[in-house]
């Protein structure tokens, strides 16, 4: 028996946690910059984003929104792509993929 699933409509629920994994997602990328021994601003000068976007991202308030984007990202952190593809898989309710 296959059964299929519908996203959920949006909820205040589903709005908490997409912003519960955006929060998780900021602190992977906050922790694998602390991990790099580079500051916010160091950072964001290598992905191309200004300090603000760069802050916002690791306080879960802002996502990627482009693969280039979270390529960018990674090759700031010194992370392999299929590591931030792992972390972006993991955190994806944050973007509202079920």
């Amino acid at each position: 028996m296959s059964m299929y699933f519908t996203p959920l409509p949006s909820t205040d629920d589903n709005r908490y946690f997409e912003g519960l994994w955006a929060r998780l997602f900021g602190q992977f990328i906050q922790s694998a910059r602390e991990k790099a021994g580079l500051e916010v601003e160091s950072a964001a000068w290598l992905a191309d984003m200004c300090p603000q976007e760069w802050a916002s991202i690791e306080a879960g308030d802002l996502l990627p929104t482009s693969r280039e984007q979270l390529e960018l990202i990674a090759v700031a952190l010194d992370i392999k792509w299929a590591t931030m593809a792992s972390i972006v898989a993991m955190c994806r309710q944050a973007w509202g993929i079920q």
